[in-house]
């Protein structure tokens, strides 16, 4: 029995500690670059250029590229972190990074949404839509104020929920940074070319990504698109993260574990 004492001290010493070590994020998806794309899928346009994925091509018209990562995430709380470049100073139509339930696709080739101003997002039902537009479209289910925003759109629909201008424009300016945060209640964006995240979002909107999504997990990816207007579209890196259990979750744990181990040890004990 002393034995079996000294063992669950350990097992509840080890545990606690552990839960320390833990507390903060659960980093789920990371890649610091493209060299390889495992777990990921690649659609449409979309191909492998040196350490990045190409989701559109200057020069070529009316297309859209997606790439969806393999490993499904919760979308409980999370935030993301990616840098991305777009090339042609007058081009079009920019990317959206997209949170969609695992079985949803657009009428598009792969599975993707309408090219052009649909970015090959708009069609994707039961998802949400992260706009970094580099053109504007009005009429026909799109609502565009300018032709450099960042933008929330919902169930593939281009008729966004919420807007904010990009003051410099995303074309032909270098490497850009942004961050998408969800605290299960307001999902958050912001972009710059500074890489520092700034304290105040830059566009923010309340909503309920489960419900939207239909399920506690979802596919992550983006998708990019061409029209009459083209322009390259680069992702460099991305990241995604969950908040990590608090560590008296793993004290819990380790409370249980310890009355399991002395009532296994006294049934022993009381068979012998």
């Amino acid at each position: 029995m002393k034995k079996a004492l000294i063992f669950s001290i350990a097992l509840l010493s080890s545990l606690v500690l552990h839960g320390n070590a833990v507390a903060g994020k659960v980093v789920n998806l990371n890649y610091n670059d493209f060299s390889s794309t495992g777990g990921v899928t690649l659609s449409g346009a979309a191909g492998q250029v040196g350490n990045a994925i190409q989701l559109s091509t200057q020069n070529v018209k009316n297309v859209a590229g997606g790439v969806f990562f393999t490993t499904p995430v919760s979308v409980s709380r999370f935030s993301a972190e990616f840098t991305f470049q777009f090339s042609n100073t007058f081009g079009a139509d920019g990317m959206a990074f997209v949170i969609k339930n695992s079985g949803s696709s657009g009428t598009g080739p792969g599975g993707l949404g309408v090219y052009g101003g649909g970015l090959g997002y708009s069609s994707i039902k039961k998802s949400i839509g992260i706009e970094f537009d580099s053109s504007i479209n009005t009429g026909n289910g799109y609502n565009d104020f300018d032709g450099n925003h960042i933008a929330i759109d919902t169930n593939g629909s281009m008729n966004s929920l919420a807007q904010s201008n990009v003051p410099v424009l995303f074309n032909g300016t270098g490497v850009w940074h942004a961050w998408v945060d969800y605290d299960g209640i307001i999902l958050s964006v912001s972009a710059n070319q500074s890489g520092v995240k700034p304290g105040t979002a830059m566009l923010s909107q309340n909503m309920d990504i489960q419900s939207i999504v239909g399920s506690q997990t979802a596919l992550v990816g983006f998708t990019a698109a061409t029209g009459s207007n083209t322009q390259t579209t680069k992702l460099l890196s991305f990241s995604e993260s969950s908040p990590a259990p608090e560590p008296s979750t793993y004290v819990l744990m380790s409370v249980g574990a310890v009355i399991a181990v002395i009532t296994a040890r006294r049934k022993m004990l009381s068979a012998g």
